[in-house]
């Protein structure tokens, strides 16, 4: 039978994983950001900015990877892999923050770049997917490290 701590840890697993899928199925449904005159482009849609930004992993799109980096955070945490799901959450964050330090993006095939004037709701919901699926594994991670208790979903 598990123990309460056990049960608990499952939980906090669960809901972690729930509320940060959720925010980020929500981003992919708003923009993340605008460009000049408070225009969207078509990138900047979270859904096409998911499935297309590895196209551009030499500029902003570099913060593309948070997106594969918070899903195996999901995929070790159900695993059990406390230690790995704990430094993919911390990369996925990074990732997602360093958008912040872009001031243009890409916005045509044809190569021409834009300003980023402001971020929409779509990169808000997806920063806090990553920090909500960080703090999530951060306490995971500590407090069975801590109590010893066993946290697999499995078990």
């Amino acid at each position: 039978m598990k123990s309460h701590k056990t049960k608990l840890i499952v939980l906090i697993k669960i809901l972690t994983i729930t509320i940060s899928g959720f925010l980020l199925l929500l981003s992919l449904n708003n923009n993340a950001y605008y460009i000049k005159n408070g225009q969207d482009s078509l990138g900047s849609f979270g859904l096409i900015a998911f499935l297309l930004g590895w196209m551009n992993l030499f500029g902003a799109g570099i913060c593309w990877l948070a997106n594969p980096l918070l899903i195996f955070s999901w995929i070790f945490q159900m695993s059990g892999s406390r230690k790995n799901s704990f430094v993919l959450a911390i990369l996925a964050l990074f990732f997602s923050l360093l958008f912040l330090l872009f001031g243009n993006v890409l916005v045509n095939e044809a190569g021409q770049h834009s300003e980023i004037t402001s971020y929409g709701i779509g990169y808000w919901l997806w920063l806090g997917s990553c920090g909500i699926n960080l703090i999530g594994t951060l306490t995971v991670y500590f407090w069975t490290k801590e109590t010893g208790a066993d946290s697999h979903f499995a078990q």
